[in-house]
């Protein structure tokens, strides 16, 4: 593909969408490498990627035959992720993006652990 001087490439599905990262892995490590390289990747895309993020090791143990979590530690995990996804994207979304900015760095420094 060729670009003309001053243009960009096509935006991607996800430009300025709010990301919400979450990974489960078989072992007792979990995800947190490929959660890493998936925070790069959606902000190389120009996705907004919260800052809170689930990595659940042990896959097979975390979930029951339905598929809801068996500890009540990672449902509360799972869902803090889904409010701040729903949050940010409402912020994003209204006149005040100051205080979207404002709220998004409070997020990054006091939540953006696995």
């Amino acid at each position: 593909m060729k670009l003309l001087p001053g243009r960009r490439l096509p935006a991607s599905p996800i430009e300025g969408k709010m990301l919400g990262l979450i990974g489960v892995a078989g072992g007792r490590m979990g995800a947190s490498e490929t959660l890493s390289h998936l925070r790069a990747i959606g902000r190389s895309l120009h996705a907004w990627v919260v800052p809170t993020q689930v990595s659940i090791g042990a896959a097979d143990k975390a979930f029951d035959p339905r598929g809801e979590p068996v500890d009540a530690d990672v449902r509360d995990r799972l869902m803090s992720v889904g409010r701040q996804v729903a949050h940010f994207a409402w912020l994003h979304k209204c006149e005040n993006h100051l205080q979207f900015v404002k709220e998004w760095e409070v997020a990054a420094i006091g939540d953006g652990a696995a």
